[in-house]
C-alpha cells in the first residue's frame, strides 16, 4: 500500500510463544535438582449432551464419582468445566480412548496441558534450590520468544554433588535432634576451588509442599558470614557452576554477577562463623592432603554437654561417607 508516496501496510501482531516451560537445574554430576512436569487438565462442555456418558467414563480414573462430576458440571459458570487435573499421559490416553469407544464428540471433552514445578530431591539443598529458583529467574523463565509455541529456559548447573549433600543432610538432622537446637546448618566446600558440595540447613523443608512453610525457614542459613581455620582462609565461594541453554546441543551462557545476579548467590564473598556463645566445628577432611573443609553450627542448643559427642559424631559420619563414595 502506497500513501503520500510513503509504503505503508497493516499492522498484525507478532506471533509469540503461548507457554514459557522454565529450566532445569542440575548439580554438579548432572543429577536433576528442579525441573518442569507436564501435567493435564481434562475439562467437559457443560451444555453437552453427553455429559452423563462423560462423568461416568472419567469416575474410572479420577478420584470422584459419577454424580460429584455431574453436581461440578452443574454448578460451573464456565463454557468448559476442569473436573480432574495432575494427569499424567497414560491417564489422558486411556480417558481419550474410552471417549473414543463411546462415540463421545471430540468438541465435548478437552485436556489442557499445564507444568507442574518438581524437586525430586524433595528437601536435599532445599533452602540453596529456593534462593536459586528466586536469582536466576529471568534466566530460567525468559521472556516468550518470537515465531515459536513454546519458548524454554535456560538451564542452571550447581556445584553441588547430590551424594554429598545427602551425608551433610544425614549428620544435620543427627545433630538437630540430639542437641534439639533452634536451627543447625551445615556446608562442604571443595577446598581447592571454593565450590559448595553441600549446604544445608535445618528444619529442612519439602519444595514439593512449601505454601505453608515461613520465608525465614526457606533462608540458607549456612550462606553468611565468613568461615576461618588456622592457616586456610576460603574468601570467595561459588555455587554455580554453569548456566547454559535448553536442549542436546547446550552451549554455555555468560553471565555476570555485577550486572544481572547482585544477590550474592554465584559468588558469595565470605562464608561464615556461627555467632559467639553456639556450638560450631570446623575441620578438613582428610587431615593431610586435604580436600573439603566442613562447617557445622547449631544455634542455641539445649543440650550442651553433648556438643563434643555430637559435632565429632557428624564428622565421622561425612568421613566415613566421602570414604565409601571413593571421594577420599
Amino acid at each position: 500500500m502506497i500513501s503520500n508516496g510513503v509504503r505503508s501496510g497493516k499492522y498484525s501482531n507478532p506471533n509469540v510463544a503461548t507457554h514459557v516451560v522454565r529450566g532445569t537445574i542440575y548439580d554438579r554430576n548432572g543429577r536433576v535438582l528442579a525441573l518442569e512436569v507436564p501435567r493435564t487438565t481434562v475439562l467437559v462442555k457443560k451444555n453437552s449432551r453427553n455429559t452423563e456418558a462423560i462423568a461416568q467414563i472419567i469416575s474410572i480414573t479420577a478420584s470422584s464419582t459419577p454424580d460429584e462430576i455431574l453436581r461440578i458440571i452443574e454448578a460451573s459458570t464456565d463454557d468448559f468445566v476442569p473436573i480432574a487435573s495432575n494427569l499424567d499421559a497414560e491417564t489422558v490416553s486411556l480417558i481419550s480412548a474410552n471417549l473414543e469407544k463411546n462415540s463421545i464428540p471430540e468438541s465435548d471433552v478437552s485436556f489442557r496441558k499445564d507444568y507442574t514445578r518438581t524437586y525430586p530431591a524433595t528437601y536435599h539443598a532445599a533452602q540453596l534450590l529456593y534462593e536459586t529458583e528466586k536469582v536466576f529467574d529471568n534466566v530460567l523463565s525468559p521472556a516468550p520468544g518470537f515465531d515459536e509455541l513454546t519458548t524454554y529456559g535456560n538451564d542452571v548447573h550447581l556445584t553441588i554433588d547430590l551424594d554429598i549433600q545427602y551425608l551433610l543432610d544425614q549428620a544435620i538432622q543427627q545433630v538437630y535432634e540430639i542437641q534439639s537446637p533452634d536451627y543447625a546448618v551445615g556446608l562442604i566446600i571443595d577446598i581447592s576451588t571454593g565450590e559448595v558440595l553441600a549446604a544445608t540447613t535445618y528444619p529442612f523443608f519439602d519444595l514439593n509442599d512449601s505454601s505453608t512453610i515461613s520465608e525465614s525457614q526457606k533462608v540458607s542459613r549456612a550462606l553468611i558470614g565468613s568461615i576461618y581455620r588456622p592457616n586456610l582462609r576460603i574468601s570467595e565461594v561459588k555455587t554455580v557452576l554453569d548456566v547454559k541453554t535448553h536442549g542436546q546441543n547446550s552451549t554455555s551462557i555468560d553471565y555476570s554477577v555485577e550486572d544481572n545476579f547482585t544477590k550474592d548467590l554465584p559468588v558469595i564473598s565470605s562464608m561464615a562463623r556461627m555467632p559467639d556463645g553456639n556450638s560450631s566445628i570446623v575441620a578438613v577432611i582428610p587431615d593431610e592432603d586435604s580436600k573439603y573443609l566442613l562447617f557445622i553450627g547449631s544455634v542455641n542448643p539445649k543440650f550442651y554437654n553433648t556438643v563434643p559427642y555430637i559435632l565429632d559424631s557428624a564428622l565421622t559420619i561425612i568421613e566415613q561417607g566421602l570414604a565409601a563414595q571413593n571421594k577420599i
